[in-house]
């Protein structure tokens, strides 16, 4: 199944069509809480789920915009169903998680963004938003590297690279991205030789 296209959720001509959510989290509690939460946002929910089999189930059959993935669920976990999602239909994926030391798992699995419980209810449209920005760059990394599996590798990099260029240029994720772009067809390499210059360039290891 091809990765779900974010930019088409209320983009185009005529009515926008809500962001689609799916919710895994197995605490019934903080699963009905967050889908409140959600909703009162304006975005649909497609459903809640407690494990990551019924994530990746509820995945292709629904095609949700964004999944709010907790870690620890019985059977298959949240890191482990990112990384099955990634690699057979990328899908924007934010961790939502009570474990703090997982965000470097987390964004080896191919997450957009890792967050803290509890997900505060004015925390969601920034997470939201900021979330399907840098799976926007996914997707064109995607665009260059064709496979799933190898884009995940190559984003982590690009990834690394556009924080450096953000934080050196003082531009957004998208400006940061472009000049990596530039630099990779200037110099004819590739995004990931590119993304490795850039961060060699700052002095990043």
């Amino acid at each position: 199944m091809p990765p779900r296209d974010e930019l088409a959720v209320g983009g185009g001509s005529g009515a926008s069509v809500a962001l689609r959510v799916l919710i895994a989290e197995d605490e019934w509690l903080t699963a009905t809480a967050l889908r409140s939460q959600v909703e009162s946002h304006g975005y649909e929910v497609v459903g809640t789920v407690g494990n990551g089999t019924e994530a990746l189930d509820l995945c292709s059959s629904a095609v949700p915009d964004l999944v709010l993935m907790d870690v620890q669920m019985p059977g298959m976990d949240g890191l482990e169903a990112t990384r099955a999602l990634m690699t057979k239909s990328p899908t924007c994926v934010v961790i939502v998680t009570g474990r703090g030391q997982l965000r470097s798992e987390a964004e080896k699995a191919g997450a957009m963004c890792y967050v803290l419980k509890p997900l505060l209810n004015s925390q969601i449209p920034s997470v939201v938003e900021s979330s399907r920005r840098r799976f926007q760059i996914f997707l064109q990394v995607l665009g260059y590297v064709q496979d799933p599996e190898e884009a995940r590798r190559v984003w982590l990099i690009v990834r690394r690279a556009v924080e450096a260029q953000e934080e050196k240029q003082g531009v957004s994720e998208e400006d940061a991205f472009r000049l990596i772009e530039q630099r990779s067809s200037r110099d004819n390499e590739s995004l990931l030789e590119a993304a490795e210059a850039v961060l060699a360039a700052d002095g990043v290891a």
